[in-house]
């Protein structure tokens, strides 16, 4: 609100030497000397005008994408239920590999994580359908909690409608971004993403594993205001 006074006090000072250049051009011949001397003061403005206009759509993004505190979003605790949670495909479609055995720290059954269907499904994936926009700032990734299965590194998309989906790139990039992911069955490993994001789905997408495509998560981030 601060920075939006300041940008309306700019917009009056414009006026102001608009109503003075006016003024000094009906009273004074030398046009071009009265126009240059109205002119002078409005030059430096324009320079308020750029700084408060960025300084205005910072402080916006940084209000809409700032997550007080920090939070798990519901993976391990169950308040995300099982159907939001689908995959491109798991084990033999058995219930023991299926993805909602994906929540961080699950343990039990015959698979204690999710797997993939190995090499009928080259390009896996997983996602979570969170309900609602969230912001999402980060991701913690576990490999298979019975065997030595896991993802070394993945890629990340959002959605707002499950359809059109955006990939999570570094600053600058057109590519989406590798992520380091485990390197044994129970270490988490914390992802923080370059930037916060609104979103309702996350879609992880393992690049490269060792032994078969298998791992647990938690989404990490807070409910949107939007």
């Amino acid at each position: 609100m601060i920075k939006m006074k300041c940008l309306l006090i700019a917009v009056f000072a414009v006026v102001v030497q608009c109503c003075l250049f006016a003024a000094t051009t009906h009273a004074d011949s030398n046009c071009d000397s009265c126009l240059e001397a109205a002119l002078r003061p409005l030059y430096s403005q324009l320079d308020v005008f750029r700084d408060q206009l960025d300084a205005v759509h910072v402080s916006c993004k940084k209000d809409v994408l700032n997550c007080s505190e920090v939070g798990p979003l519901g993976m391990e605790d169950h308040r995300i239920p099982d159907a939001s949670i689908t995959a491109s495909s798991f084990w033999g479609n058995r219930a023991d590999h299926a993805p909602h055995r994906a929540r961080l720290n699950f343990e039990g059954g015959l698979a204690s994580s999710w797997s993939s269907a190995g090499d009928s499904d080259p390009n896996p994936w997983i996602q979570v359908d969170l309900g609602c926009n969230v912001i999402i700032t980060s991701l913690i990734t576990q490999g298979r909690g019975d065997h030595d299965q896991w993802v070394t590194e993945f890629q990340v998309a959002y959605s707002d409608n499950g359809q059109e989906w955006t990939d999570v790139t570094a600053e600058g990039e057109c590519a989406p971004t590798k992520f380091p992911g485990n390197s044994d069955r129970n270490t988490h490993v914390t992802t923080t993403f370059p930037k916060a994001f609104h979103a309702r789905f996350l879609r992880i997408l393992p690049t490269q594993w060792s032994m078969h495509c298998s791992m647990r998560f938690e989404i990490l981030g807070c409910k949107s205001h939007e």
